[in-house]
């Protein structure tokens, strides 16, 4: 190799693993060692020790003993809703680039603050969704133009366990909200790639079990999108115990339909009849590995931040929206009664 060449190669960048011991974790971790070199993991689990040794990394049971001990340029993030926020600001503090979970934040000010953070560091903070290193999804979003104005939406993504909700997402403490922030988020960021923020959002928080009621964790949610200035309106549907496994999402158009699973979309004439089709047969490791690779290679790339901020910013902002309307509602409601 040249000595052009040599000075010209990207050194690899140096990784903290924070909640490498669960189960997103555990997934991430041999990805994350393919374009990068995990100098140290962070988490206090039982089994993290035992893990980071068979690894070989260094272990640490809480954050500022690897920020103290261990240099890296970026972290990897994987951890309960409720310690997204605190963990980033502490990584933004210590001038680190951030690669984690979604959500982006839990409410619109978390989301603000984390974006004023990282510009002040000039630093990046990326949200790991799968769906859009997807084919399927790109195929979708370059054929939106091709059906004509949109005047319709429907998103289903549906769960099929047979059991309550089990883990920290079952505390309310910990997960700060229920399918919507889980699983919702995926969906309002891939219509973010297609549609604006919805000027108009109602909901209805579905609970199956009790439990679930009782920590204000809803089990199903059904929204419904209006976009008066355009006529656009569209439904979402969620949850976590259907009786079948479905992500299905449709778009219908003035001059046309488009129809997208994970692994298949296919546009249509208006009446239904196929006029092309884009099939990804995974497997669904392979949008990973392309997800983080794409990440930790634009670390330093500004404008593909600033874009990834605005995007997590506007389903951010949709999601706390509604959580916020539904809090009010219940205050209302409570007020009435007293």
């Amino acid at each position: 190799m040249s000595s052009d060449r040599l000075n010209n190669v990207r050194p690899r960048p140096r990784v903290l693993v924070v909640g490498f011991a669960g189960h997103q974790g555990k997934e991430y971790l041999p990805i994350v060692r393919e374009n990068a070199d995990v100098v140290g993991g962070v988490d206090p689990a039982p089994a993290a020790s035992s893990l980071a040794d068979a690894w070989e990394f260094p272990h640490y049971d809480v954050l500022d003993e690897a920020l103290e001990k261990v240099e890296f340029d970026a972290a990897v993030v994987t951890v309960p809703h409720s310690e997204h926020f605190p963990v980033c600001t502490e990584l933004l503090s210590h001038g680190r680039h951030i690669i984690k979970e979604k959500p982006f934040a839990v409410t619109e000010q978390e989301a603000r603050q984390l974006i004023h953070l990282a510009q002040l560091a000039d630093r990046s903070v990326f949200t790991l969704l799968q769906r859009n290193f997807n084919p399927v999804f790109h195929f979708a979003q370059k054929s939106l133009a091709r059906i004509g104005q949109p005047y319709w939406f429907s998103y289903d993504y549906h769960l099929n366990l047979a059991h309550p909700t089990t883990g920290w997402r079952a505390s309310r403490e910990q997960a700060m909200g229920g399918v919507l922030l889980d699983m919702g988020y995926h969906l309002i960021d891939v219509l973010s790639g297609l549609f604006p923020e919805p000027p108009r959002v109602r909901s209805a928080f579905v609970h199956q079990y009790r439990e679930m009621r009782d920590r204000h964790l809803e089990d199903l949610v059904s929204l419904m999108c209006s976009y008066p200035a355009t006529g656009l309106a569209g439904s979402l549907r969620i949850s976590r115990h259907n009786h079948e496994k479905v992500e299905r999402l449709c778009v219908l158009g003035t001059e046309g339909a488009l129809s997208v699973a994970p692994t298949a979309a296919t546009l249509h004439s208006v009446g239904g009849l196929p006029l092309e089709s884009c099939t990804w047969a995974g497997p669904k490791i392979d949008a990973v590995r392309s997800m983080i690779a794409h990440h930790l290679a634009h670390l330093d790339d500004r404008y593909y931040r600033q874009d990834h901020f605005q995007r997590q910013l506007a389903a951010v902002r949709t999601i706390d929206g509604i959580y916020r309307d539904r809090s009010g509602e219940q205050n209302r409601l409570a007020d009435r009664c007293a």
